[in-house]
């Protein structure tokens, strides 16, 4: 459950284990809460671009009857919001945070582009937040990843592919070439092998850890140059 925990700083149970998701527009009014005091880079509101991002996620393919796809659409997307105010409240609080996330927000808090914090938060939420998120999602559901899950992560990176070329349209010609590369990088799908990796570990904790923390290792060194080095 989402609670408050000081001026425009959320958290989140303390446990990690999986448990069953909120409605993902109920996390997205989480994240708007958050969103002018990110816009205004506070510390503890998180990156402006990033809530935006998420909050846009949130809103995308929600109409249509209820099925299968739209049910892990609306845990996944959930768990991506869970997994960044989580990160929100981690670095906040000068508490444990994927180094990804630390990178991403102090340097938006320093004055990072907003294009590039595009760029960057896309990264984590895609290269570090995704493959666990869908894990849980799956957890959660009762679900083995398959091939309507892969759709639905197909879908949702896609979007964040739109928001990535979208912030970078008017910018300049490396944030434009750094774009594309970006989106190239998603469209490879490696998230979804590591996502299918997770998945065979999950009941071996350390094993589980030590694939998370590679995801951060990996993801973090590549935010850092989507920022400007």
């Amino acid at each position: 459950m989402i609670e408050a925990t000081g001026p425009g700083v959320v958290g989140t149970d303390a446990d990690n284990a999986p448990r069953p998701h909120p409605r993902a527009d109920g996390l997205a009014e989480a994240v708007v809460r958050l969103q002018a005091g990110a816009d205004a880079r506070d510390r503890g509101h998180g990156a402006g671009p990033v809530g935006q991002l998420l909050t846009a996620l949130a809103g995308a393919g929600d109409d249509g009857p209820p099925d299968a796809a739209r049910e892990f659409r609306a845990a996944l997307v959930a768990e991506l919001m869970r997994r960044y105010l989580r990160a929100v409240r981690g670095h906040a609080r000068a508490a444990a945070a994927a180094r990804v996330w630390r990178v991403v927000l102090d340097r938006w808090e320093a004055g990072a582009d907003p294009a590039r914090t595009t760029l960057a938060g896309a990264h984590a939420l895609v290269g570090y937040d995704l493959p666990p998120a869908v894990v849980s999602a799956c957890t959660v559901l009762g679900r083995v990843p398959g091939r309507v899950e892969r759709a639905v992560v197909r879908d949702v990176v896609g979007l964040v592919s739109g928001a990535v070329g979208d912030a970078a349209a008017d910018a300049d010609l490396l944030t434009r070439a750094d774009a594309r590369d970006l989106v190239l990088l998603f469209a490879r799908g490696e998230h979804w092998r590591r996502a299918v990796q997770l998945w065979a570990v999950r009941g071996r904790p350390s094993e589980a850890e030590k694939e998370r923390a590679a995801l951060d290792a990996s993801a973090a060194p590549v935010a850092e140059v989507l920022l400007g080095g």
